[in-house]
């Protein structure tokens, strides 16, 4: 009977209020500081780092992270334009050292790259440009092309060019034998008469009399070991080009600006890593310390080249880019002195099947949980926020760590200088599910980075004419006019994104934010991340619930929640969340539930309102934003 009475009144309950459900789920902590207890290198499936502090990050701050790297061809204007109405803060632009001319007088595109720089003063982008010596053409570099006058099979030590005159030993070598690679095998000497060149290490392939070779001369040398003269020489060449860099910055009329040094080390690296070695089979040159820490050739470029940015232009931020895939290579207290931060890619973004890609599977002492369950993970914040690898970045970005700095830095900054999502390594392949996993991308990555301790985000990346790429600006935008609306041309995830910023118009710096804190119960039955065993519980949806919450001024807030799923190719079903949430110095009067990807505001039911405020709200997937004011 009275089991009865209960089912009656929770019908009658329901005619009443928008949610109504039988189970509960309190998410108790909801912060919970033991999820960071993974010591390295273990890993775990059910420790949920993200979840070991809240913080409340300001509205301001958010806005000036909201980055993109910026790699259009051409139509620049339009294009700027229409990623500055989207609410882009600051592009990632490269400009290479194969970019300076070989006078070391200017840029090869210098007309360009200075009108892309004044776009973007134009339109208030604060650019990030990355330094790079890519070993395809690493610094400035002369080409030319002869024939082969003989066979030369692989393993040879020389071969015969029917052209020699402009060579120049040990700076001059045959190219892009196996790789995109500028004098991959160096000529150490050179016979006149015959044309016959020897070789610094044998031929990787063969090669025929008739055969075109594409000879490269290097104005600097590889990276050779601190304290030579080689050293020497191509670190005064590399530190000429970087201030040259900031010259052309600043002769946009951009004072403040950041300085990335280097790309990613998993690819183009062989000028700088290894760097002579790499051309030359034994090596000639013993290094003696690791490259990325003190005294090592890559971590002494990087000081020489941040004392001399940071005398001429005190207002630029010199972001150590070294260590963006590998992350903890050098600690950051062994950082060069002044380096204002460090940058990340942490991707991952595509598909990953579990068991059979789990970290260290042939070493189960190395996952704490003693447990391997069966998913598929295509998640848009990737894998660094999570412990499925021990190399989570939140080792790095939680509240503790970020205190820590190199010498002379009193603010260090967190930068992910790419991430974005590739819609066919999600087994998505129409364009409208493309332009949905993209906008989510767009969605969960800001939310979650910006407000967990990164402060700059750059996507990648702006353009794409396939939709299926990365890009993020309509891929017929060369057919487009000048004029183009952004109403009218823009892709799903750049108008998700501006709906999302409009939430924050308004945005004040802040001295500090209110502490906000939260209590959390899941209403309904659970969906799963992955399903139990006999000895170890499922992981659900309430235990990846997001609550990302910002301060836009003193008295309004806008908290990002959503289900932190692990497929977002999988659509799930609202979710509804029921929040106490304290902490806010002034009582709250209104309160909204905003869908950025919908641009609509969602019902919601409000228990409480108040210094305290009570609510039960729906979520999906992506962030909807709570407003409060």
């Amino acid at each position: 009977m009275l089991r009865r009475i209960l089912i009656v009144l929770l019908f009658s309950l329901s005619s009443i209020f928008p949610f109504t459900f039988g189970e509960e789920y309190p998410i108790s902590p909801y912060v919970d500081p033991s999820m960071l207890d993974v010591p390295w290198p273990a890993h775990s499936f059910y420790k949920i780092p993200w979840r070991a502090y809240l913080e409340t990050k300001s509205g301001y701050d958010f806005l000036q992270g909201i980055g993109v790297n910026y790699n259009l061809p051409e139509k620049d204007e339009l294009a700027i334009r229409l990623l500055a109405e989207a609410g882009f803060k600051t592009f990632r632009i490269e400009i290479g050292w194969s970019e300076v001319n070989w006078e070391e007088t200017g840029f090869n595109n210098e007309e360009r790259l200075l009108r892309i720089l004044s776009l973007c003063r134009k339109y208030g982008i604060r650019p990030t440009i990355l330094l790079n010596a890519h070993h395809g053409v690493p610094c400035p570099t002369k080409f030319f092309q002869t024939k082969l006058l003989s066979d030369a099979p692989r393993g040879s030590r020389s071969v015969r060019l029917a052209r020699v005159d402009d060579i120049v030993p040990k700076r001059s070598g045959l190219s892009n034998l196996t790789d995109y690679w500028a004098g991959e095998v160096i000529i150490t000497d050179v016979d006149k008469s015959t044309g016959e060149c020897q070789l610094s290490k044998p031929l990787p392939k063969d090669l025929k009399a008739g055969d075109d070779v594409l000879i490269a001369t290097l104005k600097y040398l590889p990276l050779h070991p601190v304290g030579t003269a080689e050293f020497e020489e191509t670190a005064k060449g590399w530190v000429k080009y970087s201030l040259m860099v900031c010259e052309l910055v600043s002769k946009a009329g951009i004072d403040s600006f950041d300085i990335e040094i280097w790309n990613e080390l998993t690819f183009g690296s062989n000028f700088l890593e290894r760097g002579i070695n790499n051309y030359y089979d034994p090596p000639i040159v013993e290094f003696k310390t690791d490259f990325l820490h003190p005294g090592g050739h890559a971590w002494e470029l990087a000081r020489r080249t941040i004392s001399a940015i940071k005398e001429k232009y005190p207002k630029a931020r010199c972001i150590w880019g070294f260590s963006n895939t590998t992350f903890f290579h050098c600690p950051i207290e062994e950082l060069p002195p002044m380096t204002d931060g460090q940058s990340y890619h942490p991707y991952g973004t595509g598909t990953r099947r579990f068991p059979e890609q789990e970290q260290y599977r042939d070493k189960p002492e190395l996952n704490i949980d003693g447990f391997s369950p069966t998913f598929i993970m295509r998640m848009p914040e990737g894998w660094a926020h999570t412990f499925l690898q021990t190399e989570s970045l939140i080792r790095l970005i939680n509240p503790t760590s970020r205190l820590r700095h190199p010498p002379q830095t009193e603010r260090f900054y967190h930068y992910i200088t790419e991430h974005g999502v590739v819609p066919p390594e999600c087994d998505v392949h129409d364009e409208e599910s493309a332009w949905l996993l993209k906008a989510k991308t767009v969605l969960r990555s800001f939310c979650f980075w910006l407000n967990k301790g990164i402060d700059v985000m750059h996507y990648f990346c702006a353009y794409d004419q396939n939709p299926l790429g990365m890009g993020l600006l309509p891929p017929r935008l060369f057919a487009l006019p000048s004029d183009a609306k952004f109403e009218k041309v823009a892709t799903l995830p750049l108008k998700a994104l501006r709906n999302l910023l409009s939430v924050f118009q308004g945005s004040v710096p802040l001295k500090e934010t209110d502490k906000i804190d939260v209590e959390v119960v899941a209403l309904g039955k659970q969906g799963l991340i992955f399903e139990e065993d006999e000895k170890h519980p499922p992981l659900r949806y309430c235990d990846v619930f997001a609550f990302l919450p910002f301060q836009i001024d003193q008295q309004r807030y806008a908290i990002a929640a959503y289900v932190m799923t692990y497929d977002v190719t999988k659509p799930i079903k609202e979710q509804v969340y029921r929040l106490l949430i304290k902490g806010f110095q002034k009582p709250i009067n209104q309160i909204r539930l905003y869908d950025p990807l919908t641009n609509k505001f969602i019902p919601l039911k409000i228990i409480q309102k108040g210094k305290s405020v009570e609510v039960e709200i729906p979520v999906l997937d992506y962030p909807r934003l709570l407003i409060l004011s």
